[in-house]
């Protein structure tokens, strides 16, 4: 996995046995749709050697990430902007009844885990109006495994039925919302004035201790406004929602949505906002001055609902343009929801029968690690899709094989390798077709691994 190396284990054996677990599940080695480890390594006596990896004790979550999640924290002094993008996604496990460990995930009492990740990317705007920015994912700067407990809280009188009060949910230390941000803390110290970090993160993460977070650690945010927030201003009865939808019309930006396949049509507002600091155990925080954007889709599709979004952010909004760069910053953390997809339709994760939930979380780390790298190689097609392959990538057995199948026209590039791989999976590649999804990628990748063995049994 190169620099992606995983934890040390303990042992140098176990860590080996762990590598080729990942490079297995990155390679696909077997038809089946993976997510289990019969599913992608063909040996028995190396399936058995995986499950004794995972029956160990010391094979846990944070075991298997904690390497990789500091090398890419090291990495973050390197010049530039770089995007530090959170979110949660449940992991369902619905079938597995007897597995130990596992908690509630939703209402219908689904149980499973939840994965709490920090994907970090780095960001090069485009100078060309209307031109995509482009966009490298380089890993995971942090990962947080847990898994609620099923019994339910006693019902307290004056409360209602295991409702807890304000007051006192806001005094525990070990309430979910205290995850978002906790990134921030781990970082190593910059030196380098020239690299930029950008906390990026949807509705859920509009929490106020967030904001005060990025501001001791010196990152700047954007984050999607979920509550209509107080002003500052004891006159005004305008609340943030409000005093958005009333701000300064800035001008009109067109934004391609590849996920929707339509191009929107945006009018932009902003303004510069003081909020009203929320009472908390201790007193009312101290008020806070932060920028907004709000967006709206002018003349939506037919039975479409138009695309609105309000911004919370430090960066400047005082032009069209320096909303523009927020919007397009925002825009961005679709990609991780292309990781979470990519974990579970792509390496097909909630697939997995492992037996209780450390050795299940744990499985969920390599995953992870794996997925970034799948992720890497979809959007290496999409922002340099016209780059040639060098002399050294046309020699691999599984380009030439990709050339005896899909010849290419002229040199081969980049997009073309994702093309051609994608076809195997069912593809089209017509003109009115988007990129190429994460289910023809995989399914493409792993026809082509048997395709590269078979060439290779007939050429030795």
């Amino acid at each position: 996995m190169g620099s992606f190396g995983f934890a040390p284990l303990g042992d140098v054996r176990r860590s080996r046995r762990l590598a080729c677990v990942a490079n297995s599940f990155l390679a696909g080695a077997c038809c089946g749709g993976g997510g289990t480890i019969c599913s992608v390594i063909s040996s028995t006596h190396q399936v058995k050697a995986a499950y004794r990896l995972f029956d160990n004790e010391s094979v846990t979550h944070p075991a298997v990430v904690q390497t990789h999640c500091a090398w890419v924290r090291a990495s973050l002094d390197e010049p530039g902007v770089t995007l530090l993008i959170e979110d949660s996604t449940a992991i369902s496990y619905p079938n597995l009844k007897q597995a130990r460990g596992l908690g509630s995930i939703g209402d219908d009492y689904t149980r499973g885990f939840w994965l709490h990740t920090t994907l970090v990317v780095r960001w090069e705007p485009s100078d060309k109006p209307g031109c995509s920015e482009r966009c490298w994912p380089i890993g995971l700067a942090h990962q947080q495994a847990w898994a609620r407990s099923e019994k339910r809280p006693a019902r307290r009188k004056g409360h209602g039925r295991g409702k807890e009060s304000n007051h006192a949910r806001q005094q525990r230390g070990d309430r979910e919302s205290t995850r978002w941000a906790s990134v921030l803390g781990e970082l190593p110290a910059r030196k380098n004035p020239d690299a930029t970090l950008i906390y990026l993160a949807d509705r859920e993460s509009d929490i106020y201790e967030v904001f005060g977070k990025c501001r001791d650690a010196g990152v700047s945010f954007v984050i999607r406004a979920s509550h209509p927030r107080a002003l500052a201003e004891q006159e005004s009865a305008c609340d943030l929602m409000s005093a958005a939808e009333n701000a300064p019309v800035r001008g009109q930006l067109q934004l391609d949505l590849p996920q929707h396949n339509r191009t929107a049509t945006l009018e932009v507002r902003s303004a510069t906002l003081e909020l009203r600091g929320p009472p908390r155990p201790g007193g009312r925080a101290d008020n806070l001055t932060l920028n907004i954007v709000r967006v709206r889709e002018m003349n939506p599709p037919a039975g479409t609902d138009p695309l609105e979004w309000t911004l919370l952010t430090d960066q400047p909004v005082d032009t069209l343009q320096a909303c523009d760069r927020v919007v397009r910053i925002y825009r961005t953390r679709w990609m991780i929801e292309e990781l979470h997809k990519g974990m579970k339709t792509g390496l097909g994760l909630e697939r997995s029968q492992l037996g209780d939930y450390r050795k299940l979380s744990a499985l969920a780390g390599v995953i992870s690690v794996t997925a970034v790298r799948l992720l890497q190689m979809k959007w290496e097609a999409r922002s340099e899709g016209e780059k040639p392959l060098d002399a050294k990538q046309q020699k691999e057995p599984m380009v030439k094989l990709l050339m005896k199948l899909h010849p290419p026209k002229g040199t081969p590039t980049l997009r073309w390798r994702s093309i051609s791989i994608a076809k195997l999976g069912g593809f089209q590649g017509r003109k009115s077709d988007g990129p190429p999804g994460w289910l023809t990628l995989w399914r493409g990748w792993q026809t082509l691994q048997l395709l590269v063995k078979g060439y290779q049994l007939a050429v030795t």
